[in-house]
């Protein structure tokens, strides 16, 4: 049986959802408050617990925009395993590919892998006023050569200033943080790989209350690469 405190949280989140179909009444998540400000807020159910995150539209407009259509199923797709394009629910069945215990676990990339999800992107953004320098955070992974991925996302458990201004925070966690703290500190491999796949069953977004709506996702084309090019060195006389 669910406390008086969860409960009502339920219950109100429940009347005030808008745009989107009711969903169920949450489950497992402790230490919830009985009532949310308005907001958009993402429910990631994973086979440890469930995770409520308060998205930032305002703060990172393009990663909460992508986030949201591809959890929602508006957004198109690659199937990484068959070569066609294809939509749905995109982070229903994906696998946590990184956990580092204390510090974050990464998903988002259908192939388990963390190198394999579609190759969209989005602009430098997120980067304040909420930021790193706390934990319960959410952000968007970075590719190689600086492209900031509109896809694969990470949860930290911890503190990591470091990635302040290099990954856009779109999120705060704000129920389920037992388990995103669980999820962090799974035996895994050499290269942070879970020994035992985490599966995260399904992503949904919800509206409490009466929120602006969200932005639509728009394509983004990182500008090129530009490679390091040694230091002038001085010409002896």
């Amino acid at each position: 049986m669910m406390s008086a405190p969860i409960a009502g949280w339920v219950l109100a989140l429940i009347a005030s959802t808008a745009l989107f179909e009711t969903p169920p009444p949450l489950q497992g998540i402790p230490g919830l408050p009985e009532t949310l400000p308005e907001g958009w807020y993402a429910r990631l159910d994973t086979e440890r617990g469930a995770i409520a995150v308060r998205l930032l539209p305002g703060q990172a407009p393009q990663s909460v925009a992508h986030f949201a259509a591809l959890a929602e199923g508006r957004m198109s797709w690659i199937d990484p395993f068959t070569g066609n394009q294809t939509s749905g629910h995109y982070y229903d069945g994906v696998v946590v590919h990184k956990a580092i215990a204390g510090h974050r676990f990464e998903a988002g990339d259908r192939t388990g892998t963390g190198r394999g999800a579609p190759r969209y992107f989005v602009p430098p953004e997120g980067f304040a006023p909420i930021n790193f320098d706390g934990p319960w955070r959410m952000g968007m992974t970075r590719f190689p050569q600086g492209k900031l991925s509109a896809v694969v996302f990470f949860v930290t458990a911890g503190s990591v200033p470091w990635l302040n201004g290099k990954h856009p925070c779109f999120g705060e966690v704000v129920g389920g943080k037992d388990v995103v703290m669980e999820i962090t500190a799974v035996s895994t491999m050499s290269d942070d790989t879970p020994r035992e796949p985490i599966v995260i069953e399904s992503v949904r977004v919800y509206a409490v209350g009466d929120p602006p709506p969200l932005p639509e996702p728009v394509r983004y084309t990182p500008p090129p690469y530009e490679p390091l090019r040694p230091k002038p060195q001085p010409v002896q006389p």
